[in-house]
């Protein structure tokens, strides 16, 4: 029993989960250096064919947020049998979709990116990028889900060693295939999505092989070839407030965006910069909110109550410590960080406050984070999408525009708004979660005084 808790223990879970999301933002940013040695018009088409992909992504968190729920409470449960079904339900479905989604992109991102009006400098770079990387869907949302399942079983080293081999064969790749390298010709932003999709396959295969040896005993042909309704009633009903509160997160970003802008160039410059430094700490605050879910998931299904209504307490205390440091440390550090991206002294002064008002931002938005989180895993998913969708539309956009425009208080006004957001959130959360955990234990007392 010690050692299971031990593998459940918040570090043990959460720095893996941390040092995949870091390597991932800074291969990101390494690609985005290759492909811009094409030029301008190379850099757009790829913004604009992954801001497409990562909208259409946000339909399978329907499954991916659901499956892997569902499969930490089953695991925690000791229910293999459904633990494994949960997986193979999940697969099924990725294929199904990632098929479809696949063909359409395939044949269909000429029109997606003509009613985008891209322009024609950029649409051959972005058709060429959208139609294989969109056309291998099935692959990227495979590997995706697979992964999700793997971490809910508590095993977030192995996902983070695959990843890793990933960002450093598509490097590779990137390099051969974009630039051209011997018998390679240069292929350009066509190498570039090529490579993408050769480093995703080959992870997927490793990931598969990794998740079927996480299930003793093994998935057989029962498990693939019988669906269980109430498996994915249960899946749905996890997955779909969630992928209803992400699409309306993006959309809700778009029309923010939309409010910045019309502050001028400086400040949209300004909130752009700001929004990539501030990836970093929150990649702790991600880290530790995954970690939170994979331990309420197991400890709810292994009716560890106890220990599923403390585990917020203790992942929002290390969160609140480790985001605050990071985000003081780059405050410290604001005006050099700040001239790494722009030598404009207006965008710089425009800056510089900002991230201090980032320290307080980035602490509010911790507890909204994990709770949220955990309320999702112990079934209040449908009151955390409502109230994350209100607070997204009428506090953070909607401020954003009052404060930021109307007011003219610029984006210290924006940012005031989003912290409002969190703490409207962060408040019905919490009462949310006690008010659960009283309900259980006036259920268990009762049961008790029954016996």
């Amino acid at each position: 029993m010690a050692s299971r808790h031990n593998k459940l223990g918040l570090r043990h879970l959460s720095w893996p989960i941390g040092i995949e999301l870091l390597l991932q933002f800074l291969m990101g940013t390494v690609d985005t250096l290759m492909v811009s040695r094409i030029g301008d018009n190379a850099v757009s088409a790829v913004g604009v064919s992954n801001q497409v992909l990562q909208t259409a992504m946000t339909l399978f968190t329907v499954i991916n947020a659901g499956a892997g729920a569902i499969l930490a409470r089953m695991w925690g449960a000791r229910n293999w049998e459904a633990t494994r079904r949960t997986a193979a339900i999940a697969i099924q479905i990725n294929v199904a979709f990632g098929l479809a989604g696949g063909l359409f992109f395939l044949f269909a991102s000429g029109q997606v990116l003509r009613m985008m009006q891209v322009p024609g400098d950029v649409f051959e770079y972005a058709h060429s990028y959208l139609s294989i990387v969109g056309g291998g869907m099935m692959i990227v949302t495979l590997h995706l889900v697979v992964n999700a399942l793997i971490r809910n079983t508590g095993n977030t080293k192995g996902p983070m060693v695959i990843t890793i081999g990933m960002n450093v064969l598509h490097l590779l790749l990137n390099y051969v295939l974009i630039f051209g390298v011997g018998l390679f010709p240069a292929m350009g932003v066509e190498g570039s999505a090529i490579s993408t999709v050769v480093s995703r396959a080959a992870a997927l295969a490793l990931s598969i092989v990794l998740l079927w040896r996480s299930f003793e005993p093994r998935m057989t042909r029962q498990d693939w070839f019988s669906w269980d309704r109430s498996l994915l009633k249960d899946i749905v009903g996890i997955g779909l407030p969630v992928s209803v509160t992400a699409m309306s997160w993006g959309f809700s970003q778009i029309v923010l965006l939309s409010v910045i802008a019309s502050l001028g160039a400086n400040a949209l410059a300004s909130y752009t910069y700001i929004q990539t430094i501030q990836q970093f700490p929150w990649m702790i605050a991600a880290a530790v909110g995954s970690a939170l879910s994979i331990q309420i998931g197991q400890w709810y299904g292994a009716s560890q109550h106890q220990l599923v209504y403390r585990g917020p307490l203790r992942a929002i205390s290390a969160g609140l410590i480790l985001i605050a440091t990071a985000a003081v440390l780059i405050w410290i550090g604001g005006e050099p960080i700040m001239s790494m991206f722009t030598s404009n002294a207006d965008i710089i002064a425009l800056s510089l406050p900002l991230l201090g008002l980032c320290i307080i931002w980035q602490t509010l938005r911790v507890i909204p984070f994990c709770l949220s989180n955990a309320l999702n895993i112990v079934g209040s998913a449908r009151p955390v999408a409502i109230l994350s969708v209100i607070g997204m539309w009428l506090v953070s956009t909607g401020g954003a525009y009052w404060f930021g425009a109307v007011l003219g208080w610029g984006l210290p006004g924006v940012l005031l708004a989003m912290m409002l957001d969190e703490v409207l959130r962060g408040s019905f959360f919490v009462y949310q979660w006690f008010r659960r955990q009283r309900r259980l234990v006036g259920s268990l007392e009762q049961a008790l005084s029954a016996k």
